[in-house]
Formats: C-alpha cells, sequence, structure tokens
C-alpha cells in the first residue's frame, strides 16, 4: 500500500491497523504498550511517539518496507531506507503513569513499575556523582533478569513527576537524582541498531541535536564533542547484539572509546548491559577492542532482597496471606520476572473466584523456561 507522507501518523497507523485486523487493545498487547497510547497515537493527541515503539509497530503488523518507512517518516523517526532522509528533531514521549500492573515478560518502562536493585542503584550514583567526569558501567545478568527495565528507569526517572512516583523512590539516591542528565536509549535488538548511520543519528535525535546529512563516525564526533553541554549518557541494551552486527566493527568501537575517555570534557557517559562479561563477549565476537576497558563498574544482576520482592508482591495485591506470599519468595527466588508470573497467575485465581491451589501448579509450569535464573 502507498501512502502520500504528508499523511499524519495516528491516520497511517489507523489504515494499516483495519487493514492487518487489529484493534487498539490487540496492538497494544502486542508491543507492550497501555491501549490507551495507542488510542492517543490514532486520536492524534501524541504525534511523535518513541521511535522504537513505531519499529514494534511495522515488525508487529508486518509492513512492507516502504509502508513502514512511511510510518517511520510521519512520525518525525529515521526510515529504514537509508536514501531518505529527515532534518526535524523530535520531541519524544515519557511514558504514562501505568494504569495497571506490570505485564509479566515485557520490561517496565515507566519508573513507577520498578522495584528494588537499591545497591545497584548506589553504585550508579558513584559513578554519577561527578557530571563532568562520568563513569561507565557495565550491567552483567541473564536473560529475563531486569536490565532492560533497569536502563528504563535510568532513562525516566529524572524526567517523570514526582506525584507519579512512588512515596520511596528513587530508591538507594537519597533524595539526588540526575536532574541534568540527558539520555540516549540504544537496543542493539533492533535491526535498525546495526548499522553505524542509523544508529548515530538515532543517538543524536534522543538528544536532540542536529543530525548531519552525513552521519557518519566524524561527524557524530564532531557534534557531540562541539554541541554537548550537559551530562549525557548513552544506555546500551545488550551489547552482545551489537558486537555480532557486522557493520559495527573495530573502527566503530574505538570511535566509543574515544568518545568515552575525551568527548565532551568528560561529560559523556556509557552504561552497556550484557548477559556475559562483556570482554568475553567481543573475544567470542573477534571484536576485541579497547573500548571494553573504560567500564569502571561493574554490577552483576542479583535477586531482589526479600523485603524488595515483598514490596513487589503487595504492589500486585494485598490480598494475599504470609503463606502465599511466602511461597511466592521461595518459588521466585525473588527474582522479579518470576515473581510477576507467579504473582500475575494468582491473580487470575482470585479474579475468577478460585479457591484451590491450582494456580501454584499454572505458575510453577510458566516459570519453567526461566528456571536458569534459580540457579
Amino acid at each position: 500500500m502507498n501512502k502520500d507522507f504528508t499523511h499524519s501518523f495516528g491516520r497511517l497507523l489507523a489504515q494499516f491497523m483495519h487493514d492487518k485486523s487489529f484493534n487498539s487493545h490487540k496492538l497494544a498487547k502486542k508491543i507492550g504498550v497501555a491501549p490507551i497510547s495507542v488510542n492517543r497515537w490514532i486520536n492524534e493527541d501524541v504525534t511523535n511517539p518513541r521511535c522504537e515503539n513505531v519499529v514494534e509497530i511495522i515488525n508487529t503488523l508486518k509492513l512492507t518496507d516502504d509502508d513502514g518507512d512511511q510510518l517511520l517518516l510521519s512520525a518525525g523517526c529515521r526510515p529504514r531506507n537509508s536514501r531518505l532522509k529527515i532534518h526535524t528533531q523530535v520531541i519524544h514521549e515519557l511514558p504514562e503513569k501505568p494504569e495497571s500492573l506490570a505485564l509479566p515478560g515485557i520490561p517496565t518502562s515507566h519508573p513507577a513499575q520498578f522495584f528494588g536493585r537499591t545497591d545497584v542503584l548506589k553504585r550508579v550514583r558513584r559513578a554519577w556523582l561527578q557530571p563532568a567526569a562520568l563513569q561507565h558501567i557495565a550491567i552483567i545478568g541473564d536473560r529475563r533478569s531486569g536490565k532492560t527495565s533497569l536502563l528504563k528507569y535510568l532513562q525516566y526517572v529524572n524526567q517523570i513527576p514526582a506525584a507519579d512516583l512512588r512515596v520511596e523512590q528513587p530508591q538507594g539516591w537519597n533524595n539526588w537524582l540526575p536532574t541534568d542528565f540527558q539520555f540516549a536509549f540504544v537496543d542493539f535488538q533492533l535491526a535498525t541498531m546495526s548499522q553505524p548511520e542509523s544508529l548515530l543519528s538515532n543517538i543524536l535525535k534522543q538528544l536532540n541535536l542536529p543530525v548531519p546529512k552525513q552521519c557518519d563516525l566524524i561527524n557524530f564526533s564532531t557534534v557531540l564533542d562541539d554541541m554537548l553541554d550537559k551530562p549525557t549518557v548513552i544506555l546500551m541494551d545488550e551489547i552482545g547484539s551489537g558486537l555480532q552486527a557486522s557493520d559495527l566493527d573495530a573502527i566503530f568501537w574505538s570511535n566509543m572509546r574515544a568518545l568515552g575517555n575525551n568527548c565532551a570534557d568528560g561529560r559523556l557517559g556509557f552504561v552497556v548491559t550484557a548477559h556475559e562479561p562483556i570482554h568475553q563477549i567481543a573475544k567470542d565476537n573477534r571484536k576485541e577492542s579497547p573500548f571494553f576497558n573504560i567500564f569502571g563498574h561493574t554490577v552483576h544482576l542479583k535477586p531482589l532482597t526479600e523485603i524488595e520482592a515483598q514490596d513487589l508482591i503487595n504492589s500486585f495485591s494485598n490480598a494475599l496471606t504470609p503463606e502465599e506470599t511466602n511461597w511466592l519468595i521461595q518459588n521466585s527466588g525473588c527474582w522479579p520476572a518470576l515473581l510477576q508470573i507467579l504473582c500475575d497467575e494468582r491473580i487470575h485465581a482470585l479474579e475468577s473466584g478460585e479457591t484451590t491451589d491450582n494456580w501454584k501448579a499454572e505458575g510453577l509450569k510458566r516459570i519453567e523456561p526461566f528456571l536458569y535464573l534459580l540457579q
């Protein structure tokens, strides 16, 4: 289907959803947002959704390359066809205050849905206490251990009104917030992030910096060095996928090291996540680089403490008995992903009026694929 580029994002989205027999609830569930978000896009209350959401829509609706690029363009995002250029800045949409609990299997995006990790957050604060000399952090954890949720918390916690946070937040920071910081989030699992030009231009757009017509390493570095005037952190999720991208070669990673050491008088920091030590991943992909030597802080994600786990359980329901709470803690090992699944199963049983313990067996079946977390 060919549509005129002047069509708004909302109109194009509505047409594509109609063509693919998707309603707001179905699309929202598939891409991990609230149905009200989809309705706001369609009604044009929000005209520039986050580009990663647009990419998820394209993949979910299985749009053609041309239709996908038109949808990206209409949202103010860079199209995947590198021959097309845009030069407008984008005001990115903040996550809305959640109207429901975090969905099992989907990383949290709103800080109010993020629980625990107090010790990890204290370490992050130490690395960022000197905004003119930001230190770099590597976060290591198994799949489903909460790496993406942690990055999203760091990205948004300083932008969300205090009234939309929980009373005890931001935990571990003693009322300190990276107030003047700005963040760019890179998900290396997205195909668009495997190409240097689309990756670098995406970072500049998130920082509301001008995107050069030829956004190569030289021009990207020049823009950052000349125009960064506040502490800036680039959050790189699943860097192992980035190392598998053939176009992100040794020269690319060496340039990232130079930026991390010298850019903007120390105001640029990196936080990367991986499921195993980054040096090992780089070696396995034959892309060993000095870039991975700049990470002076390595944090290994562990389960929540029992107190943190109880806080997460209580956010699902206050109707659980002490015995049920203890069962949830013991069988989840206090891992957030497992807790969410088991709590979801318990809430489903309560809402269905079930009075047996069958929910426990069902919950244990649902967490079977992720029991490696308990090893």
